[in-house]
């Protein structure tokens, strides 16, 4: 036993003073080394984001046409006489599955009242940390259904996208509690 113990750890040893020993470019030291040492884009980078092959597939089963014009697609969602439609009747389900969806993913940011900060954000703890979330209640009067359907599926230049967190259907049932909490004072 102690005899396969010494070689066992002879041969580790040897592997151990082999690879400190190889030059930089050796495979096992690489593999060692790059596991520290990697190259890292962020998404802001130049150069981090890949164009879109034309006659690509977005998540929406839209196909992209142009590369460069990624989101042309919410343009019309602004302007409320060509604004996607929302489907789906503001009824009881539909607003309680809202209600739940929008304090999960939304009011920690946007808050559930017309109350801001003294810069102007919706007056929540996490903006009170630094975030810069409009009070979105204050907002959304000024929008069609359409665009904060969009807005919350594909989110925003600080909003993060929550098209991989809710269904079609959801995010219309948080349309429609969000239009539910707009009548209140």
């Amino acid at each position: 036993m102690k005899a396969r113990m010494l070689l066992f750890f002879g041969i580790v040893a040897l592997v151990l003073f082999v690879a400190v020993s190889l030059p930089a470019k050796s495979t096992l030291f690489t593999l060692v080394y790059d596991m520290f040492n990697q190259v890292s884009i962020k998404p802001q980078e130049a150069g981090s984001m890949s164009d879109f092959v034309i006659g690509a597939v977005s998540i929406d089963g839209s196909e992209i046409e142009d590369p460069d014009d990624r989101f042309s697609r919410i343009i019309k969602d602004i302007i409320s006489e060509r604004a996607t439609i929302n489907p789906i009747n503001p009824d009881a389900a539909s607003l309680a599955d809202g209600k739940l969806k929008y304090n999960t993913f939304c009011a920690v940011c946007h808050g559930t009242t017309r109350e801001i900060n003294a810069e102007g954000f919706a007056k929540t703890k996490i903006n009170e940390l630094g975030m810069i979330a409009p009070a979105v209640i204050a907002l959304t009067p000024h929008f069609s259904d359409g665009y904060i359907y969009h807005k919350a599926k594909y989110g925003g230049a600080v909003m993060p996208a929550q098209g991989y967190a809710v269904s079609a259907a959801e995010r219309w049932n948080i349309v429609n509690y969000i239009r539910e909490l707009e009548k209140q004072k």
